[in-house]
């Protein structure tokens, strides 16, 4: 049986193997962790000029997303467990958020642009309506985005013909000046992300 650890979830957090009987690895204890404020201000810096492509085709730059706060999260749509479920508790938990909800965005950055096409992300997520937006792009800028904000990932082959990516399971909350102001474990509570979902829609624009 797979076996999931809910752990800190900061810059350089659990990375997760999806694959069978999976463990964490990397994790920071507590003693070790440094600053969370200190950790969030080097997220995501010098990422804006980064290009990538939404799930319509779109071509965008990283930057160009700035204007509300979103949900961050790096993964893939072959993943069989950690990415479907973070987005559909994230999804789950804005529909408790109330009011203000619709301010949020889900941004699902993919780590595998070979396989997760714009179409296989549109499909992917069609069942979110458009509060989550798939983003794709080469395989080395997705590459530079993922080490902006300290996301680690590595391919296992499980087959000839099959692999999985092992990958940090983090969500970023990001406001809307694109500062990383927050974190969420996978695992974490559902109470506790709409109460952290709330707070980051109280932060000023």
């Amino acid at each position: 049986m797979r076996t999931i650890m809910c752990l800190l979830a900061m810059s350089g957090a659990a990375t997760f193997a999806c694959a069978d009987n999976a463990k964490p690895k990397n994790a920071p204890t507590a003693a070790s962790a440094p600053s969370i404020e200190l950790e969030f201000a080097k997220l995501g810096l010098a990422a804006d000029n980064i290009a990538l492509v939404d799930d319509n085709g779109a071509k965008i730059q990283w930057g160009e997303l700035k204007g509300q706060p979103r949900a961050v999260f790096f993964g893939f749509t072959h993943c069989p467990v950690i990415c479907p479920v973070t987005v559909w508790e994230l999804d789950a938990a804005l529909s408790e958020v109330g009011q203000g909800s619709d301010r949020i965005k889900v941004n699902f950055v993919s780590l595998d642009p070979a396989r997760d096409t714009p179409a296989v992300l549109h499909e992917y997520f069609s069942g979110f309506k458009s509060r989550v937006v798939g983003l794709s792009g080469t395989a080395a800028d997705i590459k530079r985005l993922a080490k902006s904000f300290d996301v680690t990932f590595e391919k296992v082959v499980l087959s000839k013909d099959d692999y999985t990516l092992d990958h940090t399971a983090a969500v970023f909350l990001i406001d809307s000046k694109g500062r990383v102001v927050d974190t969420l474990a996978f695992g974490t509570p559902r109470a506790e992300i709409v109460a952290r979902l709330r707070k980051l829609i109280s932060i000023a624009p």
